[in-house]
This record gives structure tokens, C-alpha cells and sequence, in this order.
């Protein structure tokens, strides 16, 4: 849209200067026409090339000094000036660099030489006087203002990765109290219920009562809603699928990241146990958070799946400029530790300009 503005302005510019200059009944303005199709060629390519910005406004500059600037019977046309101020405007707001002093002595030296004749050298030299002091309180603020915006952006980073850490402890939290809960509802109720079940079963066949059978029926069904409470409690403890897809879409929003998540071979039909469900958690938040470092574009690729319901595999890929020897740092180091904990392996790295890392462990039955 920033861009689109400008151009309109530009456009305007060249329509006027073009059409003064037939008031003023010239005869180069074919040539003034040629030399705004050079110049709207090039000023497109100053919002798709980047690294050479500076030295297409120098371009720019001279377009502008050999066209609608440069004097005419002393008259200075006006839409000149217009020109003069708008690439004065780019040039402070677009360029960060010690070269724009440069470009603005370039600017205001081909001014000079442009005006000589149609405008005062008392206010000329005014103008350039108040350019180089705009420029530098410009920049001067411009800087202060991005060592701010940098610092808040950084305070930012740390509040929402603790707000993250602090929500991951919150579930992870929950998670062991609920299996907690429910190894003890197993172990001590379900024992007990099974307990009774046999002793009624043993005063039914001794008295061949059918009260006893009652009683059985009762205890078997206590037991039965007893283990669907304990298998409810650890289903609904996470299967790590649900804390995954938050963090993704945490980081999509917070982090304006592109990340393609595929679910193959199982995936959803498996169930972690909450050691499993927390590190796999934690491997894929430590490889997003060095993509977000590391690398240069925001977007990445996280593939869960369980081939034969043997394994739980995942991987994390993103793009990289160019080839890169992998130094593994505290991150991975404790993400391999952990998976070996869950006797798996952790392997990191870089192929057909993708950096890779890929997790397996082995899957554990649930019993209960």
C-alpha cells in the first residue's frame, strides 16, 4: 500500500512537470516522457530490491537532475521542486545507513545546480542548511527510536516465552496430578473392590444365596466404572497432540510464523503416556524456538506419526539459505537426553537446503 501512495505521488509530479513544460511551449518533452519511463522503471525496482536501494535513488537522483530539473531559459519548473522534496522524504525514511548523507549531499548538490539563476543563493543555501539539519535530528530520533523498538520486542519475546513456560508447568502439573490420582484410584479402590468381589463370591457359594449374586453384580459393576474413571483420567490427561497444536497456533499468531503440520501413519490412534506426551512436547517447542532464532524465514514443517503403533517418529524441518555444519547446542543436547530417557535417539541434519530434526521412541501399552 506504502508503495502504491508513492506512486501516485510520482505520477502526479511527472503529469505536472510534463505539462508545464508544454506550457511553457519546449520542444524536448518527448524527451522529458523518455526519461519518466526510465524513471518509473527503476523506481519499481526499488521496493523488490533491497540491497540496492541507495544506488537506485542515486539513479533516481541523476533522472531527475537531467530531466525536469536541469534549467530552462532560468526558469526553474516547479513540479521539479515537488520532485526534489519527495526523493528528499525517501530518502531519510528508507535508508538507515551512513549513506544517506551521501545521497542527500547528491540531491542537494544537484539542487543547487538546477536552481542557479531562478532561485536566490541566500535561500538556496537555507534549503540545504535546513535538509542537512532535518536529516540528522531525523536520524538521530529515527535510531533512538528503533534501539526502543528493538528493546520492547525483545522484552515482548521473553513475557510471552514465560507465559509459555508458565502455562506448559500449569498442564504439565495437572497431567501428573491426574495420573496420580488415578494410579491411586487403581491401586487402593480397584484392589479393594477386587477384594470384595472374591469374598462374595465365596460366601455365594457357600450359601447359594441370591442376595450374594446381588452383591456381585454390584461390586463387579463398582469395578468396572472404577477402571473407565482411571482410563478417563489418563485419556484425558493429553495425548500430547492437544499441547502441540496450541504451541503451533501460539506461535502462528504471537510469532506471525507459516508452519504446515502433517499427522501420518497412526498418529492419532496412539496414546503417549505423559512422560512420552511431555517430551515430545518439549523437542518440538526447542526445535521451534531455533527456527525462530536461526533461521532466516518463518516458516516450518512438523510431521508426527506412528508407523506399525511401534514407534512415535516426529520431525521439525525449515528452510536454510545454504548448507551449514550442525553444532548442536544446550537445546538439543537436552532433547536427546531426554529421548534416550525413553530409550529413542534424536537426529539433527541439513539436507537439500532443509535443516532436519527427527525424534523416535518406542511406545509403551497401557495396561491399566
Amino acid at each position: 500500500m506504502h508503495f502504491w501512495i508513492w506512486l501516485g505521488l510520482w505520477l502526479f509530479a511527472w503529469t505536472g512537470a510534463i505539462w508545464y513544460e508544454i506550457q511553457l511551449q519546449m520542444l524536448d518533452v518527448t524527451y522529458l516522457l523518455l526519461m519518466a519511463a526510465i524513471f518509473f522503471a527503476t523506481f519499481f525496482f526499488t521496493s523488490i530490491a533491497r540491497k540496492s536501494y541507495p544506488f537506485l535513488w542515486l539513479l533516481l537522483i541523476i533522472i531527475i537532475t537531467f530531466s525536469a530539473g536541469w534549467p530552462r531559459e532560468a526558469v526553474m519548473n516547479p513540479f521539479a521542486l515537488m520532485m526534489y522534496t519527495y526523493t528528499f522524504i525517501a530518502i531519510i525514511e528508507r535508508i538507515s545507513s551512513k549513506m544517506v548523507y551521501l545521497l542527500i549531499s547528491l540531491l542537494l548538490l544537484s539542487f543547487i545546480v538546477t536552481t542557479i539563476g531562478s532561485m536566490p543563493i541566500p535561500v538556496c543555501l537555507l534549503i540545504v542548511l535546513s535538509a542537512y539539519l532535518g536529516t540528522y535530528y531525523y536520524r538521530r530520533n529515527s535510531t533512538r527510536l528503533e534501539d526502543i523498538e528493538v528493546r520492547y520486542q525483545a522484552l515482548l519475546q521473553r513475557y510471552r516465552s514465560i507465559k509459555r513456560e508458565s502455562v506448559t508447568r500449569d498442564q504439565h502439573a495437572r497431567q501428573e496430578e491426574r495420573v496420580s490420582i488415578g494410579r491411586e484410584i487403581h491401586d487402593r479402590v480397584g484392589h479393594t473392590l477386587t477384594n470384595l468381589l472374591m469374598k462374595i463370591e465365596i460366601l455365594r457359594m457357600q450359601g447359594d444365596s441370591k442376595e450374594m449374586g446381588d452383591l456381585k453384580s454390584l461390586a463387579q459393576e463398582s469395578l468396572s466404572e472404577t477402571r473407565r474413571a482411571v482410563r478417563a483420567l489418563r485419556e484425558d490427561n493429553t495425548t500430547g497432540l492437544a499441547a502441540i497444536i496450541h504451541l503451533i497456533r501460539k506461535l502462528e499468531a504471537e510469532q506471525y510464523m507459516s508452519i504446515q503440520f502433517s499427522l501420518r501413519k497412526n498418529a492419532l490412534s496412539v496414546l503417549l503416556t505423559p512422560e512420552q506426551a511431555s517430551i515430545t512436547y518439549r523437542a518440538i517447542q526447542e526445535a521451534m524456538t531455533n527456527v525462530m532464532r536461526h533461521s532466516p524465514g518463518k516458516e516450518a514443517m512438523i510431521v508426527l506419526e506412528a508407523p506399525g503403533q511401534t514407534h512415535f517418529r516426529f520431525e521439525v524441518s525449515n528452510p536454510i539459505e545454504q548448507q551449514m555444519e550442525v553444532k548442536e547446542g544446550f537445546g538439543l543436547q537436552s532433547m536427546r537426553e531426554r529421548l534416550v530417557q525413553l530409550s529413542g535417539y534424536l537426529e539433527v541434519q541439513t539436507y537439500q537446503q532443509q535443516f532436519i530434526v527427527r525424534g523416535s521412541f518406542p511406545l509403551k501399552e497401557d495396561t491399566a
